[in-house]
């Protein structure tokens, strides 16, 4: 089959263009098909955090100075206040420094990061035509496809003209949101929960002369709970106000979002409402990410209630982990078993994700007992204070949670040799790095400036703490298989502690799998790179 490009993706959002990106800084031409007639459309901003772990994968990227830069001031605090209204009672807080404020928690190079969708789109979009090898294919919906065992063809229509064309490629990636035809169109489950029923408006308002002045996140409670919250979306004037309710409040000509606005806003504050869209809050993960040469990535293979960020920030993991896999497979360096991990690594993590995004929601709802919230007087200021008090309590991994983007691991990848070692605990709010294999490998800084995660990205890393090891055995079978695989002696013994072995090989998205201290013949050596290549 003539290619049009080696990989087709379905869907420009996010997770389509970081795939794109990805796949084109490794050399891998790719096409996307997005229905929308450009990127960057503001009415439409979603996501708004990057994690630390996205920022890293920026960073290999090349853009997180312009994820940094994007326009999010850094001198706007991050904090959440609790509160009946605008102009209401206040109940409590959680009090975040602004970015300029901020430094990298422990463990990580770079620092999480306020970047909305609307602006981090565009940013990955430019970077991705940069490398040559991404055609956008905007204002063209996707319409069917076929698959053989050589690979994929899906049928698109230019929406303007109504013109068809047929596009082929070995490999097809489904990054069509959490509706998506093509993982309907394979038969897919999509198993999991519907949490609640939601309405979300865009709108602006100036904020800065209010009761409580310009915040991240408004949490607006009554005697049932949390029914509402309000976050920037720019730092600035644009804000995503999301109505907690139930299926009837799906239909505007049911009910009025506008009057949900007016009780949360007050009557002095002047409010533009821009766009309003229902939406479904869920919690689902399919069953298969891959069948055949078609994989699924973003809200098609798992959707997260927003509770947290993770959504976004997971799927940008799905793009980092099918990048490396195709390039691997499309130059001849994975064998079979290669993209059959790509479900078994990312499925677990999907499902983690988003469990603790619902037990964030859960929160939301019930983190205290709201009776007197309104009450007026000292029995009020009582009940508010607790409130506030078991709010802040109950949310902190919410918004404390570098353990969800730096912790997870790989458990039972068959790309990956364990060690014995037991797996440590997984904190969401908090991380502590290990070397253990299937996880991210450490950062530490390098006597040169750069970050030990620097070096991870393309190919196989073999880093060296015992001068003495001998690594023949390894990089002979390397090039038997035709592997791209750099030794790299680390002479800092803090350093060699965090990594605890002589020896540690870590894959081309950072994370380790294997290490120990001595490879002990070249057949070892050529089992130990089959495994961790898919041969």
């Amino acid at each position: 089959m003539t290619m049009d490009a080696p990989v087709l993706i379905v869907g420009g959002g996010p997770v389509g263009l970081a795939t794109a990106l990805d796949l084109g800084r490794r050399g891998v031409a790719s096409i996307v098909v997005e229905r929308d007639a450009g990127t960057g459309i503001e009415l439409l901003a979603k996501a708004g955090t990057l994690n630390e772990r996205t920022m890293e994968i920026c960073r290999f990227w090349g853009i997180a100075d312009a994820v940094a830069e994007c326009g999010f001031p850094d001198d706007v605090n991050l904090d959440t206040i609790y509160c009946t209204a605008l102009d209401g009672l206040y109940i409590g807080a959680d009090p975040r420094p602004a970015t300029s404020g901020r430094t990298p928690p422990d463990g990580a190079v770079e620092m999480l990061r306020k970047c909305p969708q609307f602006l981090f789109d565009p940013i990955l979009a430019k970077a991705a035509e940069a490398t040559g090898k991404v055609n956008l294919l905007y204002g063209h919906r996707f319409e069917r496809m076929e698959q053989d065992d050589d690979g994929v063809a899906i049928h698109v229509t230019e929406i303007a003209t109504g013109a068809t064309q047929t596009l082929r490629g070995r490999y097809l990636v489904a990054c069509d949101g959490a509706g998506s035809r093509i993982r309907r169109g394979l038969d897919v489950d999509f198993p999991g929960r519907m949490l609640s029923y939601s309405v979300s408006a865009m709108i602006r308002a100036e904020l800065g002369d209010t009761k409580f002045g310009v915040r991240n996140r408004y949490m607006f409670v009554d005697e049932k709970g949390t029914w509402a919250n309000l976050t920037s979306v720019d730092g600035r004037t644009l804000w995503r106000f999301t109505l907690v309710g139930n299926e009837e409040k799906l239909d505007p000509a049911v009910h009025d979002i506008g009057e949900d606005i007016a009780r949360a806003f007050g009557p002095d504050i002047p409010v533009e409402i821009l766009r309003v869209l229902p939406w479904r809050r869920s919690q689902c993960t399919a069953a298969r990410y891959r069948v055949g040469n078609v994989f699924l990535a973003g809200d098609a293979a798992h959707t997260t209630s927003p509770t947290g960020g993770h959504g976004l920030n997971t799927g940008v993991g799905d793009a980092l982990s099918l990048g490396w896999l195709l390039h691997a497979t499309l130059t001849d360096q994975g064998g079979p078993a290669l993209l059959d991990a790509y479900e078994a690594e990312r499925r677990p993590v999907a499902m983690r994700n988003s469990s603790i995004s619902t037990e964030n929601f859960t929160n939301w709802i019930a983190a205290a007992n709201f009776s007197d919230v309104l009450a007026p007087g000292e029995q009020g200021d009582d009940a508010r204070a607790r409130i506030g008090a078991e709010m802040s309590a109950a949310l902190q991994q919410e918004w404390t949670s570098t353990g969800v983007g730096l912790g997870y691991r790989y458990e039972g990848s068959p790309l990956i040799v364990p060690d014995g070692t037991p797996a440590p605990l997984d904190p969401p709010e908090t991380y502590r790095q290990t070397a253990r294999p299937g996880h991210r490998a450490p950062h530490a800084w390098l006597s040169n400036g750069r970050s030990t995660i620097d070096l991870f990205g393309y190919g196989y890393v073999l880093l060296r703490f015992d001068p003495e090891a001998s690594v023949a055995a390894l990089t002979g079978a390397a090039r038997e298989q035709g592997v791209t695989l750099a030794v790299i002696d680390i002479a800092d013994p803090s350093i060699a502690r965090l990594y605890e072995r002589a020896l540690v090989l870590v894959r081309p998205d950072a994370h380790v799998c294997w290490r120990g201290d001595i490879l002990p013949d070249d057949e070892a050596a050529r089992r130990l790179i089959r495994t961790v290549t898919g041969f």
